[in-house]
């Protein structure tokens, strides 16, 4: 030590030396030699700060590194509703296309479109001056052929009279009898031409089936019509469709009685409910969709045929359930099920990862019904940044969810 001390004066002694010996030989070449240790005496000090700073942040950094980050949240009970959204038209519950039966010139209608008809009423009518003659003509020969049955009666009694008195042929009272069955047919021929005339005149008008609405008026009046065209449509007063098609692989979601909200843009803010009564049987081949029927509750009448509007069905409703993200769950067969949870310790934000055993139920959407295995309150891992297993010490972060409705599309 003792000699360490001599070394060390002995070194500034010689520095002391030198120091008066440059001062005394250059004063100015001296000062700036002296300005220039400093500087780089400064430089040094400042780098070699810099470089132990920069090693215990690397340091640090390492150390962190071997922690896993992962965001949480608590384990809850809560309401969900799997809802399906779909798009689609308004129609009338039984739609008719009206034909009259008959050919002729259409001649009125008797209301607008958008009216209310009672069952019965004439909605058009063609022209009835041929049916009428037809009629007339039909009773015209109905009458004289019934005459002519009643004369030959009346002309067989009395060959009957005369052939009893030996005063006329046999043969002759057959001709009378024959006469009188050949005029019967005669007459019953021409009822059944004054039945059929009659019936057309009847068809000349075109009645209403049902209580309904006049909605599309398609021929109109003066133009010549047969059975096969289509006169006007007419909607049924019985109810009002809400049609949907839906893809193959979702109608199996999909089941009679399911509640529906509908919402139309011709009436913004307002809502519809029906309830889902029929899903087609056949697919259609070029989009691979059902039909869906959905009756809506419409006694105002707002909502008319055509109409097109949006549709919100509940799927499914679950209460107090425990939901965890399905990316969460590892699945190690089709009976065992695990899902890790962070078991805080004494430092903040800092725990360990138990990969607990459970029980799952249902997938809805993203989520999936967990029935057994969490306990409320502990904190579900809902995303990390490396692997995870059983014991693994990490760092998190806890998340609030409030979502309590996903939609599946």
């Amino acid at each position: 030590m003792e000699k360490l001390k001599y070394y060390l004066y002995l070194v500034i002694d010689k520095i002391s030396l030198y120091i008066e010996h440059e001062n005394k030989k250059s004063p100015q070449k001296f000062k700036k030699k002296i300005r220039i240790v400093v500087i780089s005496l400064i430089s040094i000090i400042v780098l070699v700060s810099l470089y132990f700073m920069l090693a215990k942040k690397i340091k640090e950094e390492v150390v962190e590194q071997g922690v896993i980050q992962v965001k949480v949240t608590a384990v809850k009970k809560q309401d969900f509703t799997e809802k399906y959204t779909v798009m689609g038209s308004i129609k009338g519950a039984v739609e008719n296309d009206l034909r009259f039966q008959i050919e002729g010139h259409l001649m009125k209608y008797n209301f607008k479109e958008g009216d209310k008809i009672t069952e019965g009423q004439v909605v058009c009518s063609l022209d009835t001056r041929d049916a009428v003659t037809k009629v007339d003509y039909a009773q015209s020969r109905y009458r004289s052929e019934r005459s002519a049955y009643l004369s030959s009666k009346e002309k067989y009694k009395v060959y009957e009279e005369m052939f009893k008195m030996k005063a006329l042929a046999e043969s002759k009272l057959l001709e009378a009898k024959f006469e009188i069955e050949a005029s019967e047919l005669r007459a019953k021929s021409a009822m059944s031409e004054l039945d059929l005339a009659q019936l057309n005149l009847k068809k000349t008008n075109l009645v209403a089936p049902s209580d309904g609405i006049l909605a599309q008026i398609i021929i109109k009046p003066g133009e010549y019509v047969t059975s096969q065209d289509v006169v006007c449509k007419f909607i049924s007063d019985q109810g009002t469709n809400f049609e949907v098609d839906i893809p193959e692989k979702d109608v199996l979601k999909m089941s009679t009685g399911q509640k529906v909200i509908i919402n139309s843009d011709s009436y913004p803010g307002r809502e519809f409910e029906g309830t889902l009564v029929e899903i087609a049987p056949v697919v259609k081949e070029r989009t691979r969709t059902e039909t869906v029927k959905i009756d809506v509750e419409n006694k105002d009448g707002l909502l008319r045929s055509g109409m097109f509007a949006r549709g919100t069905i509940f799927v499914r409703e679950f209460h107090n359930v425990v939901l965890v993200p399905s990316d969460s769950i590892i699945s190690l067969n089709d009976t065992t099920f695990l899902i890790p949870v962070v078991v805080p310790d004494t430092n903040p934000s800092e725990g360990v990862v138990q990969m607990r055993p459970c029980a799952v139920g249902d997938k809805v959407g993203e989520k999936t019904i967990v029935l057994s295995g969490l306990n409320l309150g502990e904190l579900l891992v809902i995303e990390t940044q490396g692997q995870l297993s059983d014991g693994v010490k990490v760092k998190f972060q806890e998340l609030k969810e409030d979502d309590t409705s996903i939609p599946l599309d």
